[in-house]
């Protein structure tokens, strides 16, 4: 159980910081960030996909900037930690039939629904097994919510909705309103279907809910898509996995005697209860199974004081590699994803290393396969070199715009913990302002390396300059974030021009973020879950 510590006496700890670790406003240079991004983001980098050549020179330059600056090997006498990881690719056939009391409904594979068998085994068999509408395949007791609740689910392939009932509603006494919660995500409903036993789990898709369109949700039919090499996955109870768009659901809803908007608002209320779809699916699969090892690099700084306690700053170095071409370039070179956030984490830990030793020890993480599921800091979680139970906070790093100073720190995740507090206290220490994420349906708070940190037990701050750039304002930042996700974000013009691209606000992120570190580990706090987290222990 975490230490619970007041908000005065947190504050009054913040303000009484080790003076000698002040930062000096010198040693976070401009340059060295912006050669850090330029030689993460080159063409030599080939993207930085796991596996390739890529890989190999980041991590081997990530390994050397850390030796240069002086920190200690996170794992023993090396840098690295091998992620052991593989690869599955489940061939589909072009249709899948599922099976009614009126014959039969046909659904194309890519166009109606997305398939795959998280398993190493190379043959699944399922036959004849029975369809439920488990509502939200949700089992989460603070909200007053079991999806679960007296039905077995064993052999049989439930079907959900994506997203929790508060978004579909807009109620903030349901779950968190419109803001997603964990219990929202694809990924928690594959594990909650593990952990229940159920032989198949399929989402159904739609574009708000979910937070992008088919076209993402849809990609992973005969396609390989990476996992943590584990045991588990020689037999999971549930050995598939997937997506069907709403059109289709609909089709399969209507067949089976029921409306989809009907049973969609039956799903919201306390009161629901599982629907037998009286369908059943058969399918004969293969499975080819390839694996490989990647790298998490870390470093560390010993604390001088409480070395067992440390907190984690992390920025993944993976990126997307080489892919289809657009405009006639090919690599995927991931400057603002994740490129910048890598010279971030560095620029801050050359400033402790600068200062005197700190009370308690920092790690700072660069962990592989974010791109791909989180795995490398899943896997670091897991297998972590130190006490995971003595971490005191996770800082992670994501998704930087190059336009400048930013007025306003906007985050990710809001009021989860009292990390907030303190980010606060800084920030506006630095004449900046705290922002609420502007898209909170769409669950960012969990698609980037703090959720294994969170799930975990560990508190973490996921923030950054974001919605209001200095000089531009609001509205204009805003219509500038809606073209990078559109036109930049997971494309070959994630690039970084020296002659169109600002880091100001970069390095105003490190200057912060060494300063909420800083007060962190040489201050006596332990920050705390609020009770209405669902990371809350």
């Amino acid at each position: 159980m975490r230490k619970l510590f007041p908000l005065v006496l947190l504050l009054s700890v913040l303000s009484a910081c080790n003076s000698s670790n002040k930062l000096n406003t010198n040693a976070i240079s401009y340059d060295d960030v912006e050669h850090d991004i330029m030689v993460l983001s080159a063409d030599s980098m080939m993207g930085r996909a796991p596996f390739t050549v890529g890989e190999v020179r980041a991590t081997a330059y990530i390994q050397n900037r850390m030796k240069d600056l002086g920190l200690v090997p996170a794992f023993g006498d090396t840098y690295f930690q091998d992620v052991p990881m593989v690869s599955i690719t489940t061939h589909l056939p072009e249709q899948v039939d599922v099976g009614l009391a009126s014959g039969k409904l046909s659904l194309k594979v890519d166009d109606d629904i997305c398939l795959w068998s998280p398993t190493t085994r190379a043959k699944v068999e399922i036959s004849k097994a029975p369809l439920l509408f488990l509502g939200f395949g949700i089992n989460a007791p603070e909200y007053g919510c079991n999806d679960f609740r007296d039905i077995d689910v064993k052999g049989k392939i439930i079907v959900v909705l994506v997203n929790d009932p508060g978004y579909y509603l807009l109620d903030s006494s349901l779950f968190t309103g419109y803001a997603m919660t964990y219990y929202g995500r694809w990924r928690y409903k594959f594990e909650e279907a593990e952990r229940q036993g159920a032989l198949g789990c399929i989402i159904v898709h739609e574009d708000g809910p979910a937070g992008y369109p088919w076209a993402v949700a849809g990609s992973k039919s005969n396609s390989p898509i990476l996992y943590v090499d584990s045991k588990e996955l020689d037999t999971p109870a549930c050995t598939l996995n997937g997506w069907i768009t709403r059109e289709a659901a609909e089709q399969l809803f209507s067949r089976c005697g029921y409306s989809y908007e009907a049973i969609k608002k039956q799903a919201t209320s306390k009161d629901f209860k599982p629907i037998n779809l009286n369908a059943t699916l058969s399918l004969s699969l293969s499975n080819s199974v390839e694996r490989s090892v990647s790298k998490n690099v870390a470093g560390y700084i010993k604390g001088a004081e409480k070395p067992d306690e440390f907190i984690v700053y992390t920025a993944h170095w993976d990126h997307l590699g080489v892919g289809r071409p657009l405009n006639g370039d090919s690599i995927y070179n991931g400057a603002s994803d994740n490129a910048a956030a890598i010279a971030w984490m560095l620029s801050i830990a050359k400033v402790f290393k600068q200062a005197d030793a700190p009370k308690r020890s920092i790690i700072f993480l660069a962990p592989t396969a974010e791109e791909s599921g989180l795995f490398g800091s899943e896997y670091f979680v897991k297998h972590c070199p130190f006490d995971i139970t003595k971490a005191i906070a996770c800082i992670n790093y994501d998704v930087v715009l190059f336009l400048g100073k930013f007025k306003d720190v906007t985050v990710t995740g809001y009021g989860h913990s009292n990390l907030d507090s303190l980010l606060q206290v800084v920030a506006e220490e630095h004449d900046r302002y705290i922002a609420l994420d502007p898209n909170p349906e769409n669950g960012m708070f969990y698609r980037s390396d703090q959720l294994p940190f969170l799930k975990a037990g560990v508190p973490a701050i996921f923030a950054k300059g974001y919605t209001h750039q200095a000089e531009l304002g609001k509205e204009k930042t805003l219509e500038l974030i809606k073209d990078y996700w559109q036109n930049v974000y997971h494309k070959p013009s994630d690039e970084y021009k020296p002659q169109r691209d600002r880091l100001d606000g970069l390095v105003d992120d490190a200057v912060l973020f060494y300063e909420v570190g800083n007060r962190l580990v040489n201050g006596n706090i332990y920050p705390q879950w609020r009770k209405t987290s669902e990371f809350y222990r």
